[in-house]
């Protein structure tokens, strides 16, 4: 079987879950731009962000540590020393975050109520404690448990946002329950709708969790620790490339910089636009999933550098794709799914925000080479850079172009990313990627939307039906071009 066709095929199949899951949680985008105000969501992303943080210092790459050891060593009990590790340490952060939530709101300048930091100090222990089960799950190939309580919980966590900001003060307007329409809005009830979600995982996992023995043997600990630390490191770093923005915009966004609105309702704003880009992030998702096994099964072919280059070429052919038809209709994709006005004046941000996940996903191509080579610790020193990139980045650009300048500053981190890892990998497994055609490639596409934006008309119809019109035309091009050497059995 062709192999670009087996890899398709696999992409599809491990990703399809997470993929799934992660439209799902989309739908939750046009429930909260239609209720929230823009200082409203850009308070629950701002609490998202510090979120992201959090749950990758909670599980500190226990995780891998625990794929490791229990596979190199055949040993059993590694799954007992990292549920009691992270217990324990999840009991002593959450704690500390219950006891001190209004001191962390004071000192964070939080525009949120005491109860919604409790709230998350319970569901960062949860999500931590499921984490090594979950794992668990994984290593023993119980794929159907696995994707049940990942979707379960997403899907729970949309009925209960459905029916604590839609259904309850709808039955409250018509008089059939008594129901505080102010506070029923709050967004604190996207919170508890997590929490609940949440706790529906540690039920169906309660198996998992209690066949675990809580222990502490101190050598096969230490063992896990000190392998998990770049990997925690490389998670801080990656994560910032993605959130850190949102967590400092606010302290570095002029006063009145934008006519009307505060910084958090800038981030808000800013927000919305983000969540088109997930339209790329799937793509990258997916790949990521089905990826790595197949590089690793190809790497001692001798034909693998090209059949890796070839991989890369049209993994950005299809990505292009996605950029091009998400960006010449966001005003489209912006109508449907942002429904309050307000949201949408971001959305020139989309091309700058999806370019710079298509660079994210030329990296994770090009990464195969510290693996496969095990340099694995060059995943940390590029990690580290984007998010130096990005720190660096909104320090200088924020201040100056506001979200605009969030934007450039993560594109500027995922370019820094990709170029360092090419040019790296180069040295140590040399792979004849086509990158004078890529590049083309991208500057074609990067042409045709800049073009255009600046000539976009400003019918809303017209530029709705010139949108769809122009990508099913760029879709046709890259279909008839490409379609011979992608089914093709030769790798060139």
């Amino acid at each position: 079987m062709n192999p670009l066709k087996k890899l398709a095929s696999e992409a599809g199949l491990y990703g399809l879950p997470s993929i799934l899951g992660r439209l799902l949680n989309y739908l939750l985008v046009p429930i909260h731009t239609a209720i929230f105000l823009e200082a409203e969501y850009g308070s629950l992303n701002q609490l998202y962000a510090y979120a992201a943080f959090l749950n990758i210092i909670y599980t500190y790459g226990m995780e891998t540590a625990f794929f490791r050891f229990s596979t190199k060593e055949k040993d059993n009990s590694y799954y007992s020393q990292a549920f009691t590790s992270i217990l324990i340490s999840s009991l002593i952060f959450s704690s500390a975050i219950f006891l001190f939530s209004e001191q962390i709101i004071n000192f964070l300048k939080l525009s949120v109520e005491t109860y919604i930091v409790r709230y998350l100090a319970v569901i960062f222990f949860i999500d931590a404690i499921i984490a090594i089960p979950l794992a668990k799950l994984r290593l023993e190939h119980k794929a159907k448990k696995f994707a049940f309580t990942r979707m379960s919980s997403i899907v729970l966590n949309i009925a209960f946002n459905i029916l604590f900001l839609m259904l309850f003060p709808y039955l409250a307007k018509k008089g059939f329950m008594n129901w505080d329409s102010k506070e029923s809005v709050g967004i604190g009830y996207v919170f508890l709708a997590n929490l609940l979600a949440n706790i529906s995982m540690i039920l169906i996992l309660y198996k998992e969790i209690f066949s675990a023995h809580l222990q502490i043997q101190w050598i096969k600990l230490r063992k896990m620790l000190v392998y998990a630390w770049p990997i925690l490191l490389m998670g801080v770093a990656g994560i910032a490339v993605e959130q850190l923005d949102k967590i400092l915009f606010e302290f570095l966004l002029p006063e009145d910089f934008y006519a009307g609105i505060n910084a958090k309702a800038a981030i808000g704003i800013y927000s919305a636009a983000f969540k088109l880009s997930v339209f790329m992030a799937l793509a990258v998702q997916a790949f990521r999933y089905a990826g790595e096994p197949f590089f690793f099964s190809q790497a001692e072919d001798k034909q693998a550098p090209e059949l890796f280059a070839k991989v890369l070429y049209y993994f950005v052919s299809l990505s292009l794709i996605i950029w091009v038809g998400v960006s010449l209709n966001a005003d489209l994709i912006g109508q449907i799914f942002l429904r309050g006005s307000g949201y949408r004046d971001a959305l020139f941000l989309v091309p700058i925000l999806l370019l710079g996940k298509l660079f994210f996903g030329i990296y994770v191509n090009l990464s195969i080479w510290f693996k496969i080579t095990d340099k694995t610790y060059y995943g940390v020193y590029i990690s580290v850079l984007g998010g130096l990139v990005t720190l660096v980045g909104d320090l200088i650009l924020i201040p100056i172009l506001g979200y605009t300048g969030a934007a450039i500053a993560t594109l500027l981190a995922y370019f820094s990313m990709m170029v360092y890892c090419y040019f790296t990998g180069q040295k140590y497994f040399k792979i004849p990627y086509q990158v004078g055609k890529i590049f083309l490639n991208i500057l074609i596409s990067g042409i045709l939307i800049a073009t255009y934006f600046y000539f976009k008309p400003d019918s809303s119809w017209l530029n709705y039906t010139l949108g769809v019109l122009i990508t099913l035309i760029f879709i046709l091009i890259v279909y008839l071009y490409e379609r011979k050497r992608v089914f093709s059995n030769k790798l060139n």
